[in-house]
């Protein structure tokens, strides 16, 4: 191995803020292919199923992160924080690196916010989105623009004068709303509208963005 290895499935979820990361921070890695009944990649499974028998999956799920040295790193946040970290994309300091984990905690309460319409019955959808257009979007967004605009009237990053995992996490949750039929929840917001501008035309993010490389948009069932 000469490259580090992300180990996921050919989709967002999970693993795609921690893509961003990556990408932003100009790392050259490899994804390693998950999927159902498919042949091995370099001596190593890729159908789950067997490749949860091996250890280098430390809780049996992905996404998984693996360096040369044979470090490897499981958990989406403790990934994010670690990649964060490395590359200089944590902010400058202890409080600033807690204002990046005070966002990726944000971060997660959206998604989870998200996720509720997998696990809910057909019938009971049209409810939830509802809900969370009228109610549970609005109070996280309301909230998140707070944040950016406490930092250079909103003018600038989450966190300090520079990029970091707090912004990339930010700018994944409006995109994650605007893509999923959720976009007024964002667009009551001009500050972030303009932030998530600024954050996409970022060179190397931009070219991740149109890049064949990144997995297909899923949308969150209607």
């Amino acid at each position: 191995m000469t490259n580090p290895v992300l180990y996921y499935f050919a989709a967002r979820g999970r693993a795609e803020l921690i893509r961003l990361i990556l990408a932003e921070a100009g790392v050259v890695y490899q994804e390693h292919p998950i999927g159902h009944g498919t042949p091995p990649v370099n001596g190593l499974p890729t159908d789950f199923a067997e490749l949860k028998k091996l250890p280098l999956l430390p809780f049996g799920a992905v996404p998984v992160w693996q360096e040369p040295d044979g470090f490897v790193l499981a958990q989406s946040a403790a990934i994010a924080g670690y990649l964060g970290r490395k590359h200089g994309l944590y902010g400058n300091g202890p409080r600033q690196a807690a204002q990046c984990d005070q966002m990726l905690g944000a971060y997660d309460d959206v998604r989870t916010e998200f996720r509720k319409l997998y696990a809910v019955a057909s019938e009971g959808r049209p409810a939830l989105r509802s809900q969370l257009v009228n109610e549970i979007l609005p109070r996280w967004f309301g909230c998140l623009d707070r944040i950016v605009r406490a930092n250079r009237d909103g003018v600038g990053f989450v966190v300090g004068e520079a990029v970091s995992v707090a912004d990339l996490a930010l700018w994944y949750l409006i995109e994650s709303a605007q893509d999923n039929g959720f976009g007024a929840a964002v667009e009551a917001y001009p500050t972030l509208v303009a932030f998530a501008k600024r954050i996409a035309a970022r060179p190397r993010l931009a070219a991740y963005l149109t890049s064949p490389l990144r997995p297909v948009f899923a949308p969150l069932p209607s």
